[in-house]
C-alpha cells in the first residue's frame, strides 16, 4: 500500500454548493482574538500520519457523563509528557462504559494511567490565546479547562477498552453538513516556522463537532494509507444528505477496528456512506505548507496564509448511500 500524502496544497477547497469559497492569497490579518498554537516540529512529523496517540495521562479532574442529547461524552482533564499541552480526554457514549468510567474516576488526582485514543487539535475550547507545547502545566481544577488538544474519542484508558463506545450517539442531533463545512473552510490561519524547531499556527475559534454528512471515496481500498498505529486514511468528497457536493478532497481518518473503520475497508472508489465525524487540524498539510512555502510553484500564493487545514475523524457510519 502506498504512503498517502497531501494531494496538493489546495486540498480542501470548497466546490459545488459552497463554490464561493477560495484560498486566501494574502496574509491573514491578525486580531486580538486569535488563538496561537505552537507545536514542536518533531511532534508534527510524528503524528501527521497517525490516527491515535498513546500517553501516560495524569487525570486532574473528571466531569459528569453527559446525556445522549448533549453528546453522551464524559470529559476528564489531564497532562501527559507525550503531549505537553493542556488536554481533555473524551469517552464517547460513556454511560455504556462502566469499567472505563470507574477506572477514570479512581485515577483522578493519582499517578498517571495509560491512555490511547484519537488525537485532536481543534480550537473549540481554546479560550486563552496561547497554547505552547512544552510550557509547564499545573493541575487543572475542572474537567474542561482552556485547551486545543483532545484525546477524542478514547479507545483505552487505565486498562479498560472503550473501542465499542465509538459509534452513533442515540438521540443526539448532529451538526448540519452545509453549515459545518462552510465554517471549517472559512477558519483563518497563518503558519510560522520558527528558528527553534517549532511551528506556530495562528488561527481562530472553531466548532461544529459531530457533523453528519455523506462521504464519497476518491480512492480504491488498496490505495488507503494504513498508518503506523493501524488506522486508515484516504481522501473523499463531502456531500450533504441530499447528495449535493459541498467540499472536494478532504482526508478522512479512521481508528483501527472501530465499526466505521471496518465499514470502509472494502469501500469502492466513488462509494458513498452517511457518516458522523469530528474535525481536527490536518498536521500533514501543516507540514506540507511549511516545507513548500518557498517553492517557486507556490510562493506567490502564500501557502502559509491559506485557511486552516483540517481532516475528519469518522466515528460512526450510519448508512450506505
Amino acid at each position: 500500500m502506498r504512503q498517502m500524502r497531501p494531494s496538493g496544497p489546495r486540498a480542501g477547497l470548497a466546490a459545488g454548493l459552497l463554490g464561493l469559497l477560495a484560498l486566501a492569497s494574502q496574509p491573514t490579518p491578525a486580531t486580538a482574538d486569535d488563538i496561537i498554537i505552537t507545536l514542536k516540529k518533531d511532534f508534527i512529523e510524528k503524528f501527521k500520519n497517525r490516527v491515535t496517540i498513546d500517553a501516560h495521562y495524569r487525570i486532574d479532574s473528571v466531569g459528569k457523563i453527559h446525556k445522549p442529547t448533549e453528546d453522551g461524552d464524559m470529559h476528564f482533564s489531564g497532562r501527559a509528557p507525550e503531549i505537553e499541552l493542556a488536554t481533555v480526554a473524551d469517552i464517547m457514549n460513556a454511560a455504556g462504559q462502566v469499567e472505563a468510567v470507574n477506572a477514570v474516576r479512581a485515577a483522578e488526582g493519582k499517578p498517571p494511567v495509560p491512555i490511547s485514543g484519537a488525537w485532536r487539535i481543534w480550537c473549540e475550547h481554546a479560550n486563552s490565546s496561547k497554547h505552547v507545547q512544552g510550557k509547564p502545566l499545573q493541575a487543572f481544577p475542572d474537567s474542561n479547562p482552556p485547551h486545543v488538544f483532545e484525546i477524542h474519542p478514547v479507545t483505552r484508558v487505565a486498562g479498560a477498552n472503550t473501542l465499542s463506545s465509538i459509534k452513533a450517539i442515540p438521540g443526539y442531533k448532529y451538526k448540519d453538513a452545509n453549515q459545518a463545512f462552510l465554517h471549517y473552510e472559512n477558519v483563518s490561519c497563518h503558519i510560522t516556522p520558527n528558528a527553534d524547531g517549532t511551528t506556530t499556527i495562528r488561527t481562530a475559534g472553531a466548532g461544529y463537532n459531530h457533523v453528519q454528512f455523506v462521504l464519497e471515496s476518491l480512492e480504491k481500498p488498496g490505495d488507503h494509507l494504513i498508518t503506523e498505529d493501524g488506522g486508515r486514511m484516504f481522501k473523499c468528497n463531502v456531500r450533504d444528505l441530499d447528495g449535493e457536493l459541498i467540499v472536494r478532497n478532504i482526508r478522512m481518518v479512521f481508528v483501527k477496528d472501530t465499526k466505521a473503520e471496518k465499514a470502509v475497508r472494502n469501500l469502492a472508489e466513488h462509494g458513498r456512506l452517511r457518516v458522523v465525524g469530528l474535525p481536527r487540524i490536518d498536521l500533514a498539510l501543516v507540514s506540507w505548507r511549511v516545507n513548500h512555502a518557498e517553492d517557486p510553484e507556490w510562493k506567490a500564493d502564500h501557502p502559509l496564509d491559506w485557511h486552516l487545514p483540517y481532516e475528519i475523524v469518522v466515528v460512526a457510519v450510519l448508512a450506505a448511500e
